[in-house]
């Protein structure tokens, strides 16, 4: 069983692969100081944060949402073969809505494994090295469970329909683990940006939740 698990997640590996190659990997029009030297600031600067130019976040936070619970991603990952994010998860989590809630739920953890190869690129590492995040060192790890809580957030009590924003200790969590450095401010986790695209429009991107985790009101 375990085996054969194992042998699905390297082909959800592989093909989030070819999709994760269109995520740039520099950020521009960060300070040139001579004396700093960057590390690890790619774009997205932090897991799951952007797909294709869009902010995923906000992209969720106009979905409704349905509550599952832990128990429920385990049988159904046992079921699929396909339990990337079981590990990371421990909290009653969403969903987007839908009939088909097992194809939504392997559809989520699709993003979720994309978003984990895509930032191991832009990192430098070959993802094929790190197949068992959970196995791996803290960076990875602190890779893998970003793009986890970003495409399973916890189920909001208060509003079930809503999305929750990963909690801003989450990605510090992740900039200490691979010692982010951007040579400048721009390495925050609660931020609004205003990010001028080709077509001319203005991209409002906002970061994550100012809580800590564990919170009612994030996940992480």
């Amino acid at each position: 069983m375990l085996q054969a698990a194992l042998s699905v997640l390297a082909l959800v590996l592989a093909h989030a692969a070819k999709t994760a190659t269109h995520h740039p990997r520099a950020v521009a029009g960060y300070t040139q100081d001579p004396v700093c030297i960057k590390r690890n600031c790619v774009n997205p600067l932090v897991p799951g944060l952007e797909e294709f130019g869009s902010n995923v976040l906000m992209e969720y936070e106009q979905s409704a949402w349905t509550c599952q619970t832990s128990q429920d991603l385990t049988m159904r990952s046992n079921r699929s073969q396909v339990g990337f994010c079981e590990k990371a998860i421990s909290y009653s989590f969403s969903v987007p809505e839908g009939a088909d809630q097992e194809s939504i739920i392997q559809r989520q953890m699709q993003r979720a494994v994309t978003s984990y190869v895509a930032h191991l690129r832009g990192l430098g590492r070959d993802f094929w090295d790190y197949q068992k995040p959970w196995e791996s060192d803290d960076c990875v790890q602190a890779v893998w469970r970003m793009a986890c809580y970003t495409h399973f957030p916890r189920c909001n009590e208060k509003s079930q329909a809503a999305y929750l924003r990963p909690c801003a200790s989450a990605c510090k969590g992740y900039l200490q683990a691979c010692q982010v450095n951007c040579c400048d401010d721009g390495a925050k986790c609660s931020f609004t940006h205003h990010k001028k695209m080709p077509d001319g429009n203005v991209l409002i991107e906002e970061g994550y939740d100012p809580h800590n985790g564990p919170s009612a009101h994030c996940t992480g």
